[in-house]
C-alpha cells in the first residue's frame, strides 16, 4: 500500500492536472475578494477583514471548488491508467485491483488535504497583499484548521463518486459535474433533518462553520448527525472498493461468454 501511494505522488508531479487544481484553489479567495470589490455598497460585507475573507473562502470552497476539483483530479489520476494502457501491466504484478484502487484513493485523499493547506496559504497571501486588517495568529490558526479539515471531509463525500467513475476511462468529467451540482445544492438545505445529514452541510458542521449568513440556515448543525452522514459516505466508498473488479476480468468474462455461445451454436449445427 505504501509503495502504491509513493508511486502515485511520483506520477502526480508529471501531470498537468495538478496545475489545474492549484489554479482552481487560487480562484477561491480571489473570487471572494473580487465579489466584495464589484458588488453594490448595500450588499458589501461590513468590516471586511481577513477573518471574513477566510470564511467566504471556506464557503466557496465547500460549495464549488473542492467538490469539483477533487473529483476531477481523482478521476483523472485513475483514468490515466486506462489511457496510458498501464493498468494491465500493473495488475500482472501481485497487486489486486481492489488494493490498487484503495492505494489510489488514499493518495488522492492526502493530496486533497495538501490542497486544503495550499488554499489556506494563498488566502493568507491574498490577505497580506491587499492589506486586510485583523491578520492575527488565532485567526490564521482557525483558517488553517477549517480549510484543511474541510478538504478532508469534502474528499470523503466525493470518494464514492470517484470510485464509481473509476470503472470507465473519461467518466471522471461527468463525475466532476455531478460533484459540482451536489455541492451547489447545499443552498437548498436550510433546516430540518436533511440539513443535518446532507453530506456537504455535514462537512461544514464538522469544522464548526456557521452557515447562517451564507445559506440562511435557521439552526446549528448536529455534530453527531454530521458524523453519521460522513461515516456513511466513507462506508459506501469502502464497500464500492471491496466489490470492484478489474475491468480486464469483466472483459474476459464477456469474451468467455461469447466463445461459449459460439461453441454451443457450432455443436447445434453439427
Amino acid at each position: 500500500m505504501l509503495r502504491i501511494i509513493k508511486t502515485e505522488f511520483m506520477k502526480i508531479k508529471r501531470y498537468h492536472i495538478l496545475l489545474i487544481g492549484l489554479i482552481g484553489m487560487l480562484c477561491s479567495p480571489l473570487l471572494q475578494l473580487f465579489s466584495q470589490m464589484v458588488v453594490n455598497e448595500e450588499y458589501k460585507r461590513p468590516n471586511f477583514d481577513f477573518a471574513a475573507l477566510a470564511e467566504m473562502t471556506v464557503w466557496g470552497s465547500a460549495q464549488v471548488f473542492m467538490p469539483a476539483l477533487f473529483t476531477l483530479i481523482g478521476g483523472y489520476l485513475i483514468s490515466r491508467e486506462y489511457s496510458d494502457d498501464t493498468l494491465k501491466n500493473i495488475l500482472t504484478v501481485p497487486v489486486s485491483f481492489r488494493k490498487f484502487l484503495a492505494g489510489k484513493l488514499v493518495a488522492i485523499g492526502l493530496l486533497a488535504m495538501l490542497f486544503g493547506v495550499y488554499c489556506f496559504g494563498v488566502t493568507a497571501v491574498v490577505g497580506v497583499v491587499v492589506g486586510l486588517p485583523d491578520i492575527k495568529v488565532s485567526v490564521l490558526a482557525i483558517a488553517l484548521l477549517q480549510m484543511t479539515g474541510l478538504a478532508f471531509w469534502v474528499y470523503i463525500v466525493v470518494a464514492p463518486i470517484i470510485v464509481i467513475c473509476s470503472r470507465r476511462p473519461g467518466m471522471f468529467m461527468s463525475g466532476s459535474i455531478m460533484a459540482f451540482l451536489a455541492g451547489y445544492c447545499i443552498l437548498f438545505f436550510k433546516s430540518g433533518l436533511l440539513r443535518q445529514i446532507y453530506p456537504f452541510s455535514a462537512a461544514l458542521t464538522m469544522i464548526g462553520f456557521d452557515t447562517s449568513s451564507y445559506s440562511g440556515t435557521s439552526d446549528k448543525g448536529s455534530v453527531l448527525l454530521a458524523a453519521v452522514s460522513l461515516g456513511s459516505m466513507l462506508l459506501i466508498a469502502v464497500v464500492l472498493v471491496c466489490i470492484s473488479k478489474a475491468p480486464e476480468d469483466a472483459h474476459k468474462k464477456k469474451k468467455a461468454k461469447g466463445r461459449g455461445r459460439s461453441s454451443r451454436r457450432g455443436q447445434q449445427q453439427r
